[in-house]
This record gives C-alpha cells, structure tokens and sequence, in this order.
C-alpha cells in the first residue's frame, strides 16, 4: 500500500509553530499515513498497522477510530479502542498501537483553546472511551473532509476549517466528558474571545465591534459572556494591554527601546493616555516603574 501525502497550507510551519507536535512514531508496516495542518489545527491519520505517539503537554487530541481497533497507551493504563469509538487526551502522554487493516484520525490543536474549567474536568480523561456520535461524529466528519482534500486552500479558508473543527472538539468534549455543561459553555466561549484578544491584542483598533464580528456574534453576547467576571470585556482589554507593557518595560534587553514605542506595540495610540492608565493600575509612572525594576534585576 503506497503512502499518501497531503499538501498543507504554507501557513503550517507558523500556524503551529507555537506547540510543535511530536512527530509520528514507531515501525510503520504497510500503512498510509497523513499528517496536514488547518489553522491551529493538526490532522494525523493511519491506516494500516503502526503508531501515534504524543508527549506534548500544551496539546489536546481527540483519537478517532474509523475501523477495527487501537491499543492506547497512558501512563495510567492500556486500553483498546474499538470501531465507532473516540477518546480524548489533555496535556498528556499517550500512544495509539494501530492493527493492522485498522484506521485511526487524530484531531490535535493547543490546550489553550480550552477554559480552566474544562481541563479540569478532563484531566484524567486519557483512555477514557466514548460512542462518536453528535458534536464527535461532526468533528470526525469535518475532519474526514479537510483529510480528503487533497487542493490547496486559501490561508482564511485553512483558518476557518481549522476554527471550526476546534470548536467542533471543544462541544464534543464538553458534550461527552464535562458534568457542568452550562457553565463549560459560557467558560469556553470566553476563552474563545480572550484568545481572540492576546493574539490581537497589538492592534490599537481593536474593538468590542471587531471582536463580536470576528465572533460571528452580537455585542451584547459578548457583554453577557463576561458579566460574571470582575471585569468588563473592554477593561479586559486595557488590563491586558498594560500587563504586556509591564512586562516588556521589566525587560532588560528591551532597554533600548522607548516607553512610547512599546505602549504603541502593546496596542496603544495615545503616549498620555498609556501613562496615566499605567500609573492608576500600577502605582507608577512607566519610567520609574522600569528604572527601578531594571535597577533591581542588576543587582
């Protein structure tokens, strides 16, 4: 049986540069085997007889198994996954022994995408099986498609699908494996958004406007997701956009760089603006605040 290939997007190597994932592993005997990048989301597909083999802690993946069966190995234990079945794994190690005449399809993307609350509703879950059926036959489906593929897309179109069987996941998991769902729910539409907003977060336009448009949702949902929280969205914004400066002002090897010139990178437009809101949180001007940091980090 000849071995496949599928052309991922030029994008891959940037896309998924911030957790590299661990690369296939094992004798693999007879087998095709796939490996392709959507967005922030990584497809790895074997079918034949070999191994899937993650040790990334910063990644969830979702095993699908398409027929016969796998062995998946934790640390925990040694279980078999059988046709029809699929079975998550956060932050943890494990390994997928493929049968021969088996397939298997794994969905990987960052853990970031998922709340606090989810993970620690997950975190033992690895080995854990579940029927693939609703939001994880939707996903497996989606899946299946972008695998299928075989035309390059355009970089907005690799995004979306990667966005979409992401979220795809994140419903299966809270669906299948999460005893709160309502709250999962709201927990993970807001770890969407501030996503969203740290990768953005430079961009002096962004706004409740754009974050609810990039969302495909109204503004008032986006108000209504952090109405529990002790911040409003658009002080979340500003919260964060003085964390970052902070912190590239307590960098010595940013020394030579302006304070304007880095509250303009961290998103701000306004030099007056940025030092009365730096002070009002932090009890500091910018420039004695990174004097005396820097004053102590070189001692």
């Amino acid at each position: 049986m000849s071995s496949v290939s599928i052309p991922s997007s030029s994008r891959t190597a940037a896309s998924f540069a911030a957790y590299p994932p661990r690369p296939l592993a094992g004798e693999l005997v007879a087998c095709e085997r796939q490996s392709l990048t959507r967005g922030e989301a990584r497809l790895d597909r074997i079918k034949g007889a070999g191994t899937l083999a993650y040790e990334d802690p910063t990644t969830c993946r979702l095993l699908f198994q398409i027929s016969e069966r796998s062995e998946l190995v934790t640390s925990a234990a040694r279980v078999a996954l059988s046709s029809g079945r699929w079975s998550p794994s956060v932050g943890n190690s494990i390994s997928a022994q493929v049968q021969r005449g088996g397939e298997i399809l794994a969905l990987s993307f960052p853990m970031s995408h998922l709340s606090r609350g989810i993970v620690s509703q997950l975190h033992g879950s690895a080995g854990a099986l579940r029927r693939t059926g609703g939001a994880a036959l939707m996903c497996l489906e989606l899946a299946r498609s972008c695998v299928a593929q075989t035309e390059p897309l355009s970089p907005s179109v690799d995004d979306a699908l990667g966005e979409a069987m992401i979220e795809l996941g994140k419903l299966a998991l809270i669906e299948q494996f999460c005893t709160t769902r309502g709250e999962t729910v709201r927990e993970t539409a807001r770890a969407r958004i501030q996503a969203f907003i740290h990768r953005n977060i430079a961009d002096p336009d962004l706004t409740i406007a754009r974050i609810a448009e990039r969302m495909r949702c109204t503004k008032r949902y986006l108000h209504k997701i952090f109405s529990e929280e002790d911040e409003t969205l658009n002080q979340y914004i500003w919260s964060q956009r003085l964390e970052l400066c902070r912190e590239r002002l307590s960098q010595a090897e940013l020394a030579d760089r302006s304070i304007t010139e880095i509250a303009f990178a961290c998103g701000f437009s306004n030099a007056a603006h940025f030092s009365r809101s730096f002070r009002a949180r932090f009890g500091q001007a910018p420039r004695a605040y990174r004097r005396t940091v820097l004053a102590s980090s070189a001692v």
